[in-house]
């Protein structure tokens, strides 16, 4: 054991014996040495370092020039490599371009490559630098509308830079999270026009290999389309056909939508007709009755809305009219009144309605007689005879004028027997006989 300490304590006294007979040993030897410090944008502030140094040998050598410079976070190593003939010196230089704003503290060796030893070493200063190289920055950009809904174009640029990684050559590698869909870790912009909705943070980081670092992040939002807003324009309703009739969908003039209809049109005899990619229908030769209409707006994200309408065409004054077209089934139409150009006929010119008016009134005399025959028959002989006196002489019941038809508004019979009149703001009325008074027609 006490031999170990004792060799121990050799060795280590011996080793500076050995560096200095390496030394004295080698041909290299350092002729001279400065630090310049330099302004490289003219700022007034020096931020770079300009080493300068002088190297000769007495034989054949290699040799190597090392500047080590160090701040409060890094330690970088600079070198150049020599090679010297027999007697030769040769000047060269060392730039530090600061990495940061910080002090930097200079070291210099001088090395024999052949012997791999230190020849030569100082300390070269301290120094106040401004930062000469930019250090790494990320930034992301989001181009599109401020609302982005699915569908619309959108992307997002990427910037990066680091000066001080490639001035080193320690360059880092970019990474990117919070997409969707995977892709290239590299500057191009990135496509968000094909992202589901929803709400992203995209982030991106990056790291050199001297240990700068940056990061930046950017939220984005992608909306879903809301379902298809239109309106049906109705013109030609309660009018007759053949007059101007059309039906329009029509979306908000702020729009940016596309939509596509699909039409579906259930005529009064429930015939149903279905038509697409057009934005408005011709009504004006629709038979007469009540249509219904129904539409089906979809967008470009297949997102549809539905919506429907009751149309009412009256029948035409003429069916014979040719611009109506080849009429087939004007049989099935309730008759159309002349309006204003309508003459009555005298009942004792009309044959068929004076034999209907004979006929039926034949039967309600016999009617109302067997009733009055039947009542006096259970009477007695003064009072039936009372009661005849008091029938003959009553006077007949008067019918107020008001409550007869009138020829004043438009009017038609339907195949029923019903007779229909129209005032001016649309509303229907029918005649009932039994209260000899108009009805209004409460659909």
């Amino acid at each position: 054991m006490r031999r170990v300490l004792i060799a121990l304590i050799l060795s280590v006294l011996l080793l500076p014996l050995s560096a200095s007979t390496a030394m004295a040993d080698s041909s290299v030897m350092l002729s001279e040495s400065r630090v310049d410090p330099m302004d490289l944008d003219n700022d007034g502030e020096a931020d770079m370092l300009r080493v300068i140094y002088a190297v000769n040998a007495s034989a054949a050598s290699s040799a190597g020039i090392q500047v080590v410079a160090e701040t409060g976070r890094l330690v970088l190593p600079f070198w150049n490599n020599l090679t010297l003939a027999p007697g030769d010196t040769q000047f060269g230089s060392i730039d530090i371009q600061a990495w940061e704003m910080a002090s930097y503290t200079l070291h210099l060796r001088v090395w024999d490559h052949d012997m791999e030893v230190i020849v030569y070493e100082e300390l070269l200063g301290t120094y106040d630098l401004t930062a000469a190289l930019n250090p790494p920055t990320l930034d992301l950009q989001f181009q599109g509308r401020s609302e982005v809904f699915t569908g619309e174009a959108c992307s997002i640029v990427r910037t990066f830079s680091d000066e001080v990684g490639e001035h080193y050559d320690e360059m880092g590698v970019v990474s990117l999270t919070g997409v969707p869909w995977q892709v290239l870790n590299d500057t191009a912009p990135i496509d968000c026009s094909g992202w589901p909705a929803g709400d992203y943070t995209v982030s991106m980081q990056y790291t050199n290999g001297l240990g700068f670092g940056a990061s930046t992040s950017l939220d984005v939002t992608i909306l879903n389309h809301p379902a298809p807003a239109f309106e049906l324009i109705v013109t030609g309703d309660n009018q007759r056909m053949g007059t101007g009739c059309a039906v329009e969908a029509v979306i908000d003039e702020n729009s940016t939508s596309v939509l596509t209809y699909a039409w579906t049109v259930t005529d009064p005899r429930g015939q149903q007709t279905e038509t697409s990619n057009i934005n408005d229908i011709d009504c004006g030769l629709w038979v007469p009755g009540v249509h219904k209409i129904r539409v089906i707006a979809t967008n470009a994200q297949m997102q549809a809305t539905e919506m429907g309408v009751n149309l009412v065409r009256l029948p035409p004054i003429d069916s014979n009219d040719p611009t109506l077209g080849n009429i087939t089934d004007d049989g099935t139409w309730p008759d159309a009144s002349s309006g204003d150009d309508y003459e009555p006929v005298p009942l004792f010119m009309n044959v068929e309605a004076s034999a209907g008016a004979i006929a039926g009134g034949g039967v309600l005399i016999g009617i109302l007689l067997g009733v009055f025959v039947g009542l006096v028959m259970r009477r007695s002989p003064r009072d039936s005879m009372s009661s005849l006196e008091e029938g003959i002489l009553a006077p007949p019941p008067e019918i107020d004028s008001a409550d007869e038809p009138t020829d004043e508004l438009p009017t038609y019979t339907d195949p029923q027997g019903i007779t229909w009149r129209q005032h001016p703001d649309g509303r229907m009325d029918w005649w009932d006989g039994t209260q000899a008074a108009w009805v209004p027609f409460e659909g």
